[in-house]
């Protein structure tokens, strides 16, 4: 007898695409509000002597879902730094949205994925190999990773409590 999923015809792969886009979307909204409680005055502020500013890291992050697409398509590294160059948002605003529209641009290339598609090995132009689906599971630690050092920005070189759960 079938199981729903398998009358449905969705894969375990794609149910576990599902499960961690479910995490990314926790990380995206959590994110977001964090961006939110920033005012951008402080956004030139480099806590740390040759790493990213406030502002420089909120850019960084709200392109990490398309970025890292791009990376496991193949993109190179000149295509890579013209990405960045001409993507990197300016505001507050302009970063909330782009974090949200990359993670949409991010789950809609996914999720129409087959199995096979998902296991398919992809390689960056700095050398490493990873299937698509690892490459989605990078994406979630690199995204998870820059969302704990916004939050210890915000803790530690704002002195603020944000007040948001990081998790649920």
């Amino acid at each position: 007898m079938l199981d729903e999923n398998e009358r449905t015809g969705a894969t375990r792969m794609q149910i576990y695409c599902e499960q961690v886009f479910h995490q990314l979307e926790l990380i995206v909204t959590s994110t977001s509000e964090l961006i939110s409680s920033i005012e951008e005055s402080v956004w030139e502020m480099r806590p740390t002597d040759g790493k990213f500013s406030i502002g420089e890291l909120i850019g960084h992050i709200a392109l990490i879902c398309e970025a890292d697409l791009r990376i496991a398509n193949g993109a190179s590294e000149t295509e890579m730094s013209a990405f960045y160059s001409s993507n990197t948002p300016k505001s507050k605003e302009q970063a909330i949205t782009e974090l949200a529209h990359s993670f949409e641009q991010l789950k809609n290339s996914y999720l129409p994925l087959d199995e096979s598609q998902l296991q398919e090995i992809h390689t960056a132009y700095w050398g490493v190999s990873y299937s698509r689906f690892e490459w989605l599971l990078e994406t979630l630690v690199h995204l998870t990773h820059h969302r704990g050092q916004l939050h210890s920005m915000i803790v530690h070189s704002l002195g603020k409590d944000p007040k948001i759960a990081l998790f649920e």
